[in-house]
């Protein structure tokens, strides 16, 4: 019994010889996409007369927040982040027809910011850190900005907000990612955050029934460098 309380002892001075807090900022540039909002957007389609195409891309956007890590092992941390976000998706829209051989383009950005707060496991391996965890973020507002160009080489814009039942207000996701240290406080960092829930939920008219399936998940590619005091 007197071994055991010694053991004890030891491994909670040792855990506690370990024990720090470190503290940081990071900033960045983020390629996020929406899954299936080009499979979700009405078509047209009049044979040779007018058709209608839409396909999707990665929107560019930002992010930018700040991170505490408690090291509970030499090489263990867990790290929680509060960041800004701006996320979203691009869709570009081709009408044609071959009957008249005309054509015309517009373009439509779904832009909507987030809180994300994600906690991670974190690994560290020298200079290298390996990272996952969940992530919950929560939508601070949106829009949808219709870019058409008109016949004098100019263009039309049309900003619109997104209603706050038309998408849903939290997002939940898993973020795997990895860092660099390049000085003593000074890196790159690199994740992915996996959307697990539907951008836009289900809907459902007066009677109960279901008008529409909820869809959309959401990718972010996020790049960008951290500062650890």
């Amino acid at each position: 019994m007197k071994k055991l309380i010694i053991s004890l002892a030891a491994l909670v001075m040792a855990t506690g010889a370990f024990a720090q807090f470190n503290f940081g900022v990071r900033v960045g540039g983020n390629l996020a996409s929406i899954s299936n909002v080009a499979e979700k957007a009405p078509g047209l389609d009049l044979g040779d007369l007018v058709t209608a195409e839409t396909t999707q891309a990665m929107k560019v956007g930002f992010n930018a927040g700040l991170y505490a890590e408690y090291m509970v092992m030499p090489l263990l941390g867990v790290q929680v982040e509060a960041n800004f976000s701006s996320q979203g998706v691009r869709t570009n829209s081709t009408v044609s027809s071959s009957l008249f051989g005309a054509g015309a383009e517009s373009s439509t950005n779904y832009n909507i910011n987030y809180l994300n707060v994600p906690i991670l496991a974190k690994l560290h391996f020298a200079n290298l850190r390996a990272f996952v965890g969940p992530q919950i973020g929560f939508a601070l507002g949106g829009n949808t900005v219709t870019t058409v160009p008109d016949k004098d080489g100019g263009e039309s814009v049309t900003k619109e907000p997104l209603e706050a039942d038309s998408y849903s207000g939290v997002d939940f996701s898993f973020v795997v990612g990895a860092q660099v240290k390049l000085t003593a406080n000074l890196g790159v960092d690199a994740r992915y955050n996996i959307g697990v829930g539907n951008f836009f939920p289900t809907l459902k008219n007066d009677e109960g029934e279901v008008t529409r399936e909820g869809f959309g998940k959401q990718g972010v590619v996020q790049l960008g460098v951290f500062y650890e005091f």
